[in-house]
């Protein structure tokens, strides 16, 4: 199983509209779709305003790498050019 952890960095005053823009695209509901996902959550924090978590749980590296191939995740990479300044990833595999 594969976890990642991935922080978006929204650029100043960006979060909400980065958080809309997911929703009204579907982005999180669509990753869940996919054969061998197990977790698509968004969620923002509490103490920075700017950041904004994803979960994001598959049955190996190779089916996320197959999801990264998908028009909504496509669609994310227009999303984040627009709405995100940098990008952290953390991935567990167990």
């Amino acid at each position: 199983m594969l976890t990642m952890i991935v922080y978006y960095h929204c650029k100043k005053g960006m979060r909400d509209g980065f958080m809309e823009a997911l929703k009204v695209n579907d982005v999180a509901a669509k990753s869940c779709a996919e054969k061998g996902n197990h977790q698509y959550d968004y969620f923002r924090s509490e103490k920075d305003e700017e950041l904004v978590l994803l979960i994001e749980k598959w049955d190996s590296e190779e089916i996320q790498k197959m999801h990264m191939e998908t028009e909504h995740f496509k669609l994310l990479g227009g999303l984040k050019a627009e709405f995100v300044e940098s990008v952290e990833i953390e991935k567990i595999l167990l």
